[in-house]
């Protein structure tokens, strides 16, 4: 007889999935009964766009979440092994380390210059530019390092050497 085994992340996986299901339901298939007027011209929304949006952001804090407290748990765990005088190879700290150094030099090189919006009105908030560039800088930066990883990766680069 197979024992089936669910362990908490795949529990959590699966709420987190039905969840998103349930608000992608809602959001497109309920009704677009909200009207919104934007430069003079009238649009029609759906019901649940707010909705959408706060699970998302409540999707990425999560997610933000669980890399760095795994990431703190990785780092003690490898710790204890290293105190045993075993070697185990952990590439969680300089991923951790290149996302703390991606988001600190994007901090650097995000520009406060006002800009134009769609309505020809001018931006000027500070915060909310920095911040963009910021996200933007960031994203940008760990998206060709995660490409990188994934195709040397592909390619062996990262594989575990077997001793006999």
């Amino acid at each position: 007889i197979m024992e089936k085994k669910n362990n908490a992340s795949s529990i959590v996986l699966a709420i987190l999935f039905l969840v998103s299901a349930a608000v992608l339901v809602m959001f497109f298939c309920v009704g677009y009964g909200m009207q919104d007027t934007f430069n003079g011209n009238t649009y029609t929304a759906p019901q649940y766009t707010g909705l959408l949006l706060i699970w998302l952001y409540a999707l990425v804090g999560i997610c933000t979440a669980s890399v760095f407290i795994f990431a703190i748990i990785n780092g003690i765990k490898n710790l204890k092994y290293r105190k045993k005088g075993e070697r185990k190879i952990s590439f969680v700290a300089p991923v951790f380390l290149f996302t703390a150094l991606a988001v600190a030099a994007s901090y650097f090189l995000a520009g406060t210059d006002p800009i134009r919006l769609g309505d020809q009105s001018l931006c000027e908030n500070v915060s909310l530019l920095k911040l963009t560039d910021v996200c933007l800088y960031s994203i940008y930066a760990l998206v060709v390092v995660a490409i990188l990883s994934a195709l040397l990766s592909m390619i062996g680069v990262f594989k575990a050497k077997i001793k006999k």
